[in-house]
């Protein structure tokens, strides 16, 4: 186990490091959705795409501040799909890992906000040019 993710485990974590790391991306992800839901609704439409992280993916990415927040955003992302998918709204996220570039990982959001989209709704895809798979 790597030094930072050593420092950055249960025993390490401080207090303040994981209510930072939940409140960028976890209440910002919460605060963004409810701020664009009404909107939305009022239209029958929209897209939603939240960046979650291969840490959501799976246990060993990152310290555990990181990695429960990027869990909690998947679950965020497939509880909106649910709720607001019957409304014309699609709610993903994408799991941007490994050596993805950013214009990759904006060409996998891209194809998520799309009409080509239309039929994909609460999925977490990597975005990582199969570096997952691995």
């Amino acid at each position: 186990m790597s030094s930072s993710v050593r420092e950055n485990s249960a025993r390490m974590s401080s207090t303040i490091w994981w209510r930072r790391v939940f409140a960028v991306n976890v209440e910002g992800t919460f605060r963004l959705i409810r701020a664009v839901i009404p909107a939305m609704l009022e239209a029958g439409s929209g897209s939603i795409v939240n960046i979650a992280s291969e840490a959501a993916l799976r246990g060993s990415a990152a310290g555990i501040a990181y990695t429960a927040s990027k869990h909690a955003v998947v679950g965020i992302t497939r509880n909106c799909a649910v709720m607001y998918g019957p409304h014309g709204i699609r709610v993903n996220a994408v799991a941007p890992g490994g050596v993805a570039a950013a214009e990759q990982v904006a060409a996998s959001i891209t194809f998520l906000l799309s009409d080509n989209g239309v039929n994909v709704n609460g999925v977490v895809p990597p975005s990582d040019g199969g570096w997952l798979a691995r």
